[in-house]
């Protein structure tokens, strides 16, 4: 531990290539004129800070001239000082090429970037800060896969170029600005695969770009309920907009000011205030998406008329606009090829986040639009034995086909599903698991023949679900708690909440509690519980336990094999070779759209050639003696440098590590991996 006892920076590093790790430092002291830090390298390139807990440092992690920089793993909680008392939780001055990776920061100011290219930040989480993210002058950057939480404003980007940010998550925003990811005279900029979720405003744009023709995309997003989906100033003009999902924002989008958006290209995205057709079946609406609404266009020019957002008031003169063509407003925006069902595409998973999935995945939004319709409708109870006859097939797919453009992710596939049996989908990333699954559930249009206990999916999609209950990977829950989440899909499914299933999956002392507070194990066991409802015969999960330590997995396999005993019929996918091995009766591989085997699941190992990367821990007196004996035994070991690195058949992860008990040496921990 280096404690500063509240006096000036705590460490400071002026040597090159320097290593500080597994250190708690805290207490600095408190002048923002000297910039007081936990960590100082000044001058000093290619250092790495890991492993770090800094907590009450006014500054925490501080690279000054310092190119090269890896910052990994670390924690840093700030003073609990008022916010302009504040110093930046993590601060690039003039350091380019830093990697800061899978960090955590409380009460910091900003995770600020100064005059530093080609950083990369990738699964870190910033919460309760004034910027999460904060770029000024810097180009070439990558943002992945990062958890922005609770922050003045997510990412804010000024006179910067060549940034791209791919799978983060923008959560609840709501300070003085609100914005989840904002923009100022930047060019060059790729936005994909991010959930945007609770913020006053998703993305602002102030002119971005600031040359003609430099590209700006914001593809495959997902912008849900937040205040204003994307704020532009009017002047903004030749930003694309393209497969992105806009989910019930107040407003889609609007600007600051009078004036349009239809400068920039809007074509192929999702509305959920859509009100055309499709008459074709492409799955393009066959009528442009249009924004003009009379109460935004008010509101773009007195803000303050947002006080009366869903007011009697505001509807009535929503509906005067309709009758009294006299009232029309301009047209915000349009999207000539707008999708009447969202892409198939969710945000990337956020590598940063050990609780699962944060918010609205895209499976809890189409479960929502399924079945906001029900919710006035009084319970019914479930149905009765009579109801659930047992065919001899309980789902049939038969000619199965799902092209996505030009890409073809299922084709030609044909399945059989007998009551109480367990099915494993097994394949690589993009073989098409995922899509039958949501093609069964009538998500996704398709070519085929679907039938679920003799009801096809496309002619009778009501009476088949209610046979099926599904668990996303992507767990999806509103800002409720336990218990109004369950009445809510109660509703849904037309039921009552049963209190003994609830009891069962150990729920009932969580009732109260908000869901965003739960473990992932607790989350996955309320998925659970609203697939249940109504007692389906069927259960369909997506990789399941994707999300779940050892604990929660064990937990949660224990439960599916206690509901197949009961007779319940299992169709999952997984990665995992144990999960399927204890769950399946048959595995069918997939590959490419296509099954190209049907194994028992005992050969599965041999069948996909899976390997175990394993992690060894060592004492590092023992690191180089380790290898020797490794590669004495034919291994080729690799140092990470905490331990050793390698890849061995599926079925002898134990092997080194008896190999290496046996020459005296102790393997301190374990981590594995299956890899095809």
């Amino acid at each position: 531990m280096l404690d500063g006892q509240g006096r000036g920076t705590v460490l400071r590093i002026r040597a090159p290539h320097v290593t500080v790790r597994g250190f708690v430092i805290r207490n600095s002291g408190r002048s923002l004129e000297h910039e007081d830090a936990g960590i100082l390298a000044e001058g000093a390139p290619g250092v790495t800070l890991e492993d770090n807990y800094l907590e009450d440092v006014l500054f925490g992690i501080y690279l000054k001239d310092s190119p090269g920089g890896r910052i990994r793993n670390n924690t840093v909680i700030g003073l609990d000082v008022p916010e302009a008392e504040r110093g930046d939780a993590i601060r690039l001055w003039y350091s380019p090429d830093a990697r800061i990776e899978g960090n955590r920061t409380r009460r910091g100011r900003d995770v600020i970037i100064w005059f530093s290219d080609r950083s990369l930040l990738r699964g870190n989480q910033f919460e309760g800060g004034r910027y999460g993210i904060h770029y000024m002058y810097c180009n070439g950057s990558q943002v992945e896969g990062n958890v922005l939480r609770g922050n003045f404003v997510g990412v804010f980007v000024m006179y910067s170029r060549g940034l791209a940010l791919r799978g983060n998550r923008f959560l609840h925003q709501r300070g003085p600005s609100g914005y989840g990811l904002a923009f100022k005279d930047s060019d060059d900029v790729r936005v994909e695969g991010n959930l945007f979720l609770d913020n006053t405003a998703a993305i602002f744009l102030d002119n971005t770009p600031r040359e003609e023709g430099s590209p700006v995309r914001f593809e495959r997003n997902i912008i849900a309920y937040n205040g204003i989906g994307v704020l532009a100033l009017p002047m903004v003009r030749g930003v694309t907009f393209r497969e992105n999902v806009f989910w019930e924002n107040e407003q889609q989008a609007a600007t600051q000011g009078e004036g349009s958006l239809m400068a920039s290209d809007w074509r192929g995205n999702f509305w959920s205030d859509y009100a055309g057709f499709d008459a074709d079946g492409d799955g393009i609406g066959d009528v442009p998406y249009r924004s003009r609404r009379v109460f935004e266009s008010l509101m773009d020019q007195a803000p303050l008329l947002r006080l009366f957002w869903g007011t009697p008031a505001m509807q009535a003169l929503e509906s005067a606009a309709i009758l009294v063509p006299f009232f029309e407003p301009q047209i915000r925006l349009e999207d000539p090829a707008p999708r009447i069902r969202p892409p198939a595409q969710a945000p990337v998973k956020a590598t940063g986040d050990a609780g699962g999935w944060i918010g609205l995945g895209l499976g809890g939004i189409l479960l929502a639009a399924i079945g906001w319709g029900w919710l006035r409708r009084p319970p019914r109870p479930s149905r009765d034995a009579g109801e659930q006859t047992t065919p001899e097939a309980i789902l049939e797919v038969r000619g199965l086909r799902k092209r996505f453009g030009e890409t073809w992710a299922v084709r030609g596939l044909d399945l059989i599903v007998r009551p109480g049996e367990a099915v494993a989908l097994w394949g690589p990333n993009g073989a098409g698991k995922t899509t039958v699954l949501r093609c069964i559930l009538g998500l996704l249009d398709c070519e085929g023949t679907i039938r679920v206990a003799g009801r096809d999916v496309r002619k009778e999609g009501r009476a088949a679900r209610q046979w099926i209950g599904y668990v996303p990977q992507e767990l999806a829950f509103y800002n409720w708690t336990v218990g109004e989440t369950l009445q809510f899909f109660a509703a849904l499914r037309g039921v009552r909440v049963d209190p003994t299933k609830v009891q069962a999956l150990g729920l009932t002392p969580y009732r109260d509690h908000p869901v965003r507070t739960l473990s992932g194990g607790l989350k996955q066991r309320l998925a659970l519980a609203l697939a249940l409802m109504g007692d389906p015969p069927i259960l369909l999960l997506d990789e399941p336990t994707a999300n779940l330590d050892l604990m929660a997995r064990t937990e949660w396999l224990s439960r599916l094999r206690e509901l197949k005993a009961q007779g319940k019929t299992l169709l999952f996918s997984s990665h995992r070779i144990e999960e399927v091995q204890s769950l399946a009766d048959r595995v069918l591989v997939m590959q490419a759209g296509r099954v190209v085997a049907e194994i028992p699941p005992e050969a599965l190992g041999e069948a996909a050639g899976l390997r175990a990367r394993l992690r060894l821990s060592l004492p590092p007196m023992d690191l180089e003696r380790a290898r020797h004996v490794l590669e004495a035994s034919g291994y080729r070991p690799a140092s990470n440098g905490h331990g050793l690195i390698l890849t061995v058949p599926a079925d002898r992860k134990l092997a080194p590590v008896r190999q290496l008990w046996e020459a005296g040496i102790a393997v301190q921990d374990m981590e594995w991996e299956l890899e095809e």
